[in-house]
């Protein structure tokens, strides 16, 4: 050991291992030596396993088994070191092979030994191993040492043993009824270039450390032979036939301790035809289908093995006898881990498939023939024990048509759908299994036929869905009506014994499983915990400007350009840009039918224009933003519509390239199926590889790896962070390797779709049949499949679409929902409702050559989209009038517009129909209307209806409204366009207009507010969803502006005083409350703040959060709710706060009434509604709420007790006397709602390239992104050097930035931007008081020894501690004053500097520093200073001190506002301290010329005036020669004296 040591210390390299030191040398490191140096290492190798084996007295069996395996792991890799320097190491390695039961590696070594002549034939141990093999060992032994092309030439010898040395050898021709042993002694190679490598029938063959490599077929295909494989290596494969196939009743498999990979196109080991394999101890991964695959009456016996990162694990299949897996690691397998399929499919199970949908279908592969006939079994049995089956791509264990299997002590978990599925006639026994964690259910029972299953002592928990499920009565009702049969019929029992299922798991998700999003208070939607992507969109594509007049747009505030057509005339050529904001589902179909239908309208009416179309797309899924834009890049790339004759097919597609037609078939699959062919998956990865390389050049700057710019139709203008969210989904799907199972339907879709019959989507289609008198199985189209047509099909010569039944097996990455990958696509996403389908499409004449059969309803598709996408493909490109700008924006449409987007930002058109299924009516109108340009129009879906309304349209509106329609138009300007029924949907257009028809009769508006009131107050069990007492602030942020104020002041007065809200509203007092807090949050800058009936308005708003654990409550119970939509929105989840019943010391609690400030009402109600309430419940069983509340109010009420209630269910009761003091205050600090009254600095879009200023771009030192000031930029406020993009890059780079930076303070202050410039510098500064004072954010009492001050700016507020001052920052900056304030000597506040020191970069308080005549604190930097290391009083007002010249310059634009020269005051002892000589012009510090006064009177060098020190006079500080009466005279002077007679100047 010691040498091994010396030896490993000489050579520490190569003994490294992942960063870890082994004492086995890898063979990975084997080149690192030279061939002197490993026979060295291999003869200390062999040492160490002599002195094991010779404390033992060389009896191998006597040593305990580690030590045993240690022996032959040294001896093993002394003869990998050098397989001739210690041949005493074979027979060593026999014998341990011997006792550790390996027949094969103990045989083989031993006749290595003889053949080196270290023993006899006659030794006892070679006479035994003889003994123990299968079959007689050949007695001739031949051994080749020639390295290099050598033929193996079988038929040169009949029973030999061959052993070979390093080389590579070719085996040329098939064995066939002999008995070979082939071994190999180091690196041995043996190939065939043509065909199989090893092949033949009735052999008997050993092969041991042989390294196969096949190029065109099997690399070992025996039948009716006896094959012994150890320690052999099947990692170079043809690819296109298994590597390893055996055949034939007679036919066994021994293998051990093998490789088998990278057979891509092929599966791994082939047992067919009454063979049988025992596999030990092997790896199998990479293969493109199958690892094992057993078939037509074969047995398999696997045990140790790890299999792996292929397409399926083990496939037994096609009445395969008995197959036995022990202990194995099956993982990361793209489908299936096991798949078993007893072949025994159920006569009803045949009948029941024919109706399903071609997707649901259970179609099998094809079934290869058997090659010889082979004995049935009478079933197919499956034994799994001790296995892990982990991260499978479909189902951990599926088995199906009558097989019977039993499964014990196995672990399944992380499978992308079910753990094990049991169905189609399968009997079953779980006996003491571990399932967990799969994506969808643990153990699912399908349809079973009779089959028996029995689950007994199973822990079954944490996957996704149910953690057991077993068919439905209405499954089993609606499949026996289908079939005709009794239900009795369909019956098949599962019998559960002592199983524990979802208990006793952190993990288990066994509660309230649904979550609801919310960024802003009063805004939020609901979203189910599993999101459903829906692939098209929800409701069908228009053109948002079929009605918009070309001729207005253009004439009206537009602009010309000039384009030369000749030396001698120019033509104007007139633009206009249009903005379109699409919500929720910002999908490709309307940008396609906007752009389109613009085109065609504009051909034939102006010949010079220039149009260009902005559209602001929004979702709050990521996938839904880049699924459009990678559609959109794949039409950009389609060639060139045109045809060309020589090419060209003849038939309906003749009028277009028919490379074209190809490229819009791929891109018509990619945008509606979930399942694509491989020519279609890689246009859609090329897409995808190309806008990520864009994207990492330009959103992810610190990763650049090319010079691509982005494209001119994509625009992050509004929204950087949306690129990068983009560029995220879109590496995820780049690096997503599933295979198409993932994607497939579980049995819940599949019920769903097959029996529903009514859904919108078949309707559609139905409807299309008749009205294209097109004949065809409808049910090939549903589930996103699009079975291309043949006249499609002959536009493509060489494509895969050609062939007849080409499947799909690539998946549609963009379907996929990302980052959580979550695979449920909606099942209704029909693209044929996503485009108006043209039905009146000629066809080919009856006698024409070129006649085909008539057209399906995928042609009628296909021709519509076309003309759409030639000219999408034009505006993208910039060769047509028409261009277009896509604008993502990620988040809550609701957000977006109220606070994401400029306030000056306006839209020619909004289109939010994807909203109306989630969100009220009213909600929408008042938040999207304000953001319309004049007389523009607002799309909106108000619901998805099977019938036509019964009643007229204006009365259905005003029904879902709850609002009269002439109310909405007298208080916004909000006025009813139209309304019209297609598709299964209502669909209603608006228009806002801010001045249509003002009324301003004060009695007339209150009633019409108040009936706003009342349907926002209504129950909850009887209001309509989604409404709130919070619409009505963005009511009144509406009315403001359209309103007088002198009315809307008279207007709000009533509406709060007693005969207002309160007398018409019984219930309004209790929603009171909630209705100030947002009237507080954003309206207070408008009329309101003025009233003094809302002075208590004047208060800070706190979040509050409350976390509890709930009871159980059944998640059926909660998918009911959803399903009946009781809980959708903000209205179905509410808050109530109940008043505590007093309990003795009344006149205490009458005293906390009457200091109660916030309340104008002396008795309060009992108890108060709260609306706007996020509630989460992901981390289920724990529920989380948020709400707002006034800070005072918060501190008043602390004992009143919470309730929340979703829909109609209570899931935090009263009883359980959670009161508001367990909730947490998080912030004060809340998104703004956009003032709708700015619209000045109008934000025209403009092109992505000239969005930018040059002047103003810098580059962040840190990310290198570039940015200006604008965009929230800003300089290092100490060395004034560097460039930072964002403060967060100016923290990440202080480490290294602040070794360089010149700045002289010893600590970094807390930096943030400031308002004006937007420079980072320091602002941080808490000027403290001494006495006790209330925070202005969190309402805490404080003083100044426990880390509390008031603003250094305006010196008004308080704050507890420098973190509250944070938090509040964002809304206290719009009304700090920065005031002149300053410390003086005098002064007793002291200044507690709050800084970053550079030690521990830790926030700290430092110590106070109280101001002296000598020692000065700075009024910008708060820096201490004296006069003799260069600070001094500004010399204009004598009050304010700086400790430098440059601290001066900073402060000078904030301090010229109120500094006030006073001549009066200057005095001898100014002599030293600076003066700022300032030009009126341009406010820049031109020099520090401070006058130094004298006693006696002198003559002013500029006007000539006696004067004195007393009048203000004084000499130039710098030359101490020329008077000047006053500093009005030294000023105008200044650019002389400077030039000229100034002598100090210079110095």
């Amino acid at each position: 050991m010691l040498e091994l040591k010396k030896f490993q210390e000489k050579h520490s390299k190569a003994f490294k291992v992942n960063s870890t030191v082994s004492f086995v040398l890898p063979k990975s490191s084997f080149s690192l030596l030279s061939s002197k140096e490993r026979k060295e290492l291999s003869k200390i190798y062999f040492n160490l396993a002599k002195v094991i084996i010779m404390e033992y007295n060389s009896d191998v069996n006597l040593i305990e088994e580690e030590k045993r395996l240690q022996a032959l792991s040294y001896l093993s890799t002394s003869i990998d070191l050098d397989a001739m320097c210690n041949k005493e190491a074979y027979s060593m390695i026999a014998r341990i092979y011997a006792a550790n039961d390996n027949p094969i590696g103990a045989y083989v070594n031993i006749l290595i030994a003889i053949a080196l002549k270290k023993i006899s034939r006659e030794d006892k141990f070679f006479i035994q191993q003889c003994n123990r093999m299968p079959f007689p060992p050949p007695k001739d032994i031949r051994q080749h040492n020639i390295s290099k092309g050598v033929s193996i030439d079988p038929l040169l010898f009949n029973d030999v043993v061959l052993i070979l040395e390093s080389g590579t050898y070719n085996v040329m021709f098939p064995i066939v009824g002999k008995n070979i042993v082939i071994i190999g002694i180091g690196e041995v190679t043996i190939k065939n270039p043509y065909l199989h490598v090893f092949s033949g029938r009735k052999n008997k063959i050993v092969l041991y450390n042989i390294n196969v490599e096949c190029a065109q077929e099997h690399s070992l295909f025996f039948e009716k032979s006896q094959v012994f494989i150890d320690n052999c290596l099947f990692t170079k494969c043809s690819g296109l036939m298994p590597p390893i196939c055996i055949d034939g009743r007679d036919a066994t498999l021994y293998m051990n301790k093998c490789v088998v990979a990278n057979s891509r196109n092929a599966g791994g080991i082939l047992i067919n035809g009454d063979a049988k394999a025992k596999i030990t101890n092997c790896e199998i991964h990479n293969i493109g289908l199958n690892a094992i695959e057993v078939r037509y009456g074969s047995s398999l016996y696997a045990e140790k093995n790890e299999i792996h990162h292929n397409k399926q694990g083990v496939l037994v299949w096609l009445d395969s006898n008995e197959v036995t897996l022990v202990d194995n690691i099956i993982r990361d397998n793209y489908a299936e881990g096991i798949i078993i399929s007893g072949n025994r499919e159920p006569a009803m199970s045949k009948k029941f498939n024919r109706f399903l949908p071609p997707g649901f279908r259970s179609e099998s592969a094809i079934e290869p023939p058997p090659t010889s006939s082979y004995k049935k079994p009478s079933q197919t049995t499956v034994i799994l024990k001790k296995n892990q089956i982990l991260k499978s791509g479909f189902f951990g264990v599926s088995a199906d048509f009558g097989a019977n299997l039993r499964m014990e002590e196995n672990e399944i978990a992380a499978s992308n759908t079910s753990g094990c599925i049991i169905k189609g006639g399968v009997d079953a026994y779980f006996l003491n299994n571990k399932i967990h964690h799969n994506r969808s259910h643990g153990i699912e029972i399908g349809i079973n036929y009779h089959g028996k299953v029995i689950v007994e002592n199973n822990h079954i928990h944490s996957n996704k869905k149910e953690n057991f499920i077993q068919p439905t009565a209405n499954l089993f009702r609606d499949t026996s009506a289908i079939l005709g049969i009794e239900m009795r019929q369909l019956f098949s029992p599962v019998k559960m014994i002592n199983n524990k299922i979802g208990e006793d798991d952190s993990n288990e998700q066994k509660f309230v499983d649904f979550n609801v999003s919310s960024n802003r208070p009063g805004m939020h939607l609901f979203y189910e915990g599993e999101p459903l992507l829906y692939a098209i969109g929800n409701t069908y594509g228009f053109n948002l400007l079929k009605d918009f007049d070309i001729h207005a747009a253009i004439s009206d505030k537009s602009y010309t350009a000039t384009t030369n057509t000749s030396a001698m005339r120019t033509t104007p050529v007139k633009s206009k840009q249009i903005s379109i904001f699409l919500g929720g589902v910002g999908d490709l179909r309307n940008i396609a039918e906007t752009v389109h239908g613009l085109m065609k309208s504009s051909e034939n009416q102006i010949e010079n224009f220039n149009i260009k179309l902005y559209f602001v797309i929004n979702d709050y899924n990521p996938t839904i933003l880049t699924r459009d834009l990678v559609l959109l890049e794949m039409i950009g790339r389609l060639p060139d519509p045109k045809p060309s004759s020589f090419i060209n097919i003849k038939n309906l597609y003749s009028q277009w390239n028919k490379d074209f037609v190809v490229g819009a078939t791929e891109i018509l699959s990619v945008w509606g199926e979930k399942v694509i062919i491989s020519n279609s998956y890689n246009k859609l990865s090329s897409c995808i590889h190309s806008l990520i390389e864009v994207f990492e050049n330009n959103v992810d700057t610190c990763t650049n790896k090319s010079n691509k710019k982005l494209p001119s139709w994509i625009s992050f203008k509004y929204s950087s962070s949306t690129a990068s969210s983009i560029l995220r989904t879109l590496r995820c799907w780049q690096e997503n390797k599933l295979t198409a199972a993932a994607l497939n339907w579980d049995t819940k879709q599949s019920n769903a779709l097959t029996f529903i019959g009514s859904s919108p989507e078949t309707k559609r289609l139905e409807d299309l049949k008749i009205c294209c008198n097109v004949y065809e199985d409808i049910g090939k189209y549903t589930l996103c499949q699009l079975p291309i047509s043949p006249q499609a099909q002959t536009c493509n010569d060489e494509h895969e679409i050609l062939l007849p039944g080409a499947k799909r097996n690539m998946v549609n990455v963009t379907m996929l929902t990302v980052p959580t990958m979550e695979y449920n696509v909606y099942q209704t996403s029909c693209i044929f409702r996503a485009f108006q389908i043209a039905c009146d499409i000629p066809r080919p004449g009856e006698k024409r050559e070129d006649s085909v059969e008539d057209l399906t309803l995928y042609d009628h598709l296909l021709l519509t989209l076309l003309p759409k996408l030639i000219s999408l493909r034009a505006s993208l490109r910039g060769t047509s009038s028409v261009r277009i700008q896509v604008m993502p924006i990620l988040g809550d449409v609701m957000d977006v517009l109220l606070c994401r987007l400029p306030s000056s930002v306006r839209f020619n058109t909004i289109d939010c129909s994807n909203l109306a299924d989630y969100v009220s009516l009213l909600n929408i109108l008042l938040t999207a209307a304000p953001r319309l340009k004049d007389n523009s129009l607002l799309t909106l879906q108000l619901m998805k209806l099977l019938h036509q309304p019964a009643n007229l349209m204006k009365e259905f509106v005003e029904e879902r409204l709850g609002l009269n329609l002439n109310i909405l138009a007298r208080l916004t300007g909000i006025t009813f366009v139209n309304a019209y029924y297609k598709d299964y949907a209502v669909y209603v257009t608006w228009n806002f207009d801010l001045t249509h028809k003002v009324e301003d009769k004060l009695d007339l508006l209150l009633t019409d507010v108040i009936s706003v009131a009342k349907i926002c107050c209504t129950a909850h069990k009887n209001r309509i969803k989604g409404l709130s007492v919070n619409i009505l602030v963005r009511l009144f942020q509406i009315m403001i502006i359209r309103f007088p104020e002198n009315i809307m002041s008279q207007l709000l007065r009533i509406l709060f005083a007693s005969h207002g809200f309160e007398k018409h509203i019984p219930n309004f007092v209790m929603h009171l409350v909630e209705l100030k807090t947002f009237i507080t949050l954003h309206l207070s800058w408008s009329v309101v703040i003025k009233l003094e009936e809302f002075k208590d308005l004047k208060v800070s708003i706190g979040r509050y959060t409350l976390r509890w654990k709930t009871d159980k409550i059944k998640k059926s119970k909660i998918m009911n709710m959803m399903e009946k939509s009781k809980v959708h929105s903000e209205a179905e989840i509410w808050l109530r706060l109940i008043k505590p019943v007093s309990v003795g010391n009344s006149e205490r609690q009458k005293k906390k009434e009457s200091n109660n400030s916030y309340n104008s009402n002396d008795k309060e109600p009992i108890h108060y509604y709260f609306d706007s309430v996020s509630l989460s419940a992901i981390e289920a069983p724990l529920i989380t709420i948020t709400f707002h509340l006034p800070v005072p109010f918060y501190d008043t009420h602390k004992d009143w007790i919470l309730e929340c209630n979703v829909g109609s269910e209570t899931i935090l009761l009263a009883s359980k006397k959670v009161t508001l003091s367990d909730a947490i205050q998080k912030s004060v600090y809340h998104d703004t709602w956009i003032d709708v009254s700015r619209t000045e600095d109008n934000d025209e879009t403009e092109d992505y390239e000239t969005e930018k200023n040059d002047k103003d771009v810098k580059v962040c030192k840190r990310c290198g992104k570039a940015s200006t000031v604008e965009e929230g930029g800003g300089i290092c406020s100490k060395c004034k050097l560097v460039f930072y993009c964002s403060r967060d890059c100016q923290k990440e780079d202080w480490k290294s930035h602040k070794k360089e930076c010149k700045s002289t303070l010893s600590t970094l202050a807390d930096v943030s931007i400031a308002e004006g410039n937007n420079e980072i510098k320091d602002n941080s500064e808490i000027e403290t008081k001494k006495n006790n004072d209330t925070c202005s954010r969190c309402g805490k009492t404080s003083v100044v020894e426990v880390g509390g001050g008031i603003c250094s700016k305006c010196k008004l507020v308080f704050y507890c501690s420098r973190d509250c001052q944070k938090e509040d920052w964002k809304r206290h900056k719009k009304e700090c004053n920065h005031s002149s304030v300053t410390t003086t000597k005098s002064t007793s506040s002291r200044l507690a500097d709050v800084s970053i020191t550079e030690t521990n970069n830790e926030i700290k308080d430092n110590k106070e520093i109280e101001t002296k005549k000598n020692d000065d604190v700075c009024s910008r930097c708060g820096k201490t200073s004296i006069v003799e290391a260069g600070g001094g009083i500004c010399s204009k007002c004598k009050s304010v001190f700086y400790c430098s010249r440059d601290c001066q310059k900073e402060d000078w634009k904030r301090h010229k506002k109120e500094c006030n020269f006073n001549p009066a005051t200057t005095t001898k002892s100014t002599s030293s301290r600076l003066a700022d000589v300032i030009t009126e012009t341009n406010n820049e510090i031109k020099d520090n010329s401070e006058i130094e006064t004298k006693k006696n009177g002198n003559a002013c060098k500029r006007c000539g005036k006696t004067s004195t020190m007393e009048a203000g006079g004084g000499i130039c500080s710098k030359c101490k020669l020329v008077f000047y009466c006053s500093r009005d005279c030294q000023k105008e002077d200044w650019k002389r004296h400077r030039k000229e007679d100034c002598v100090g100047h210079e110095q």
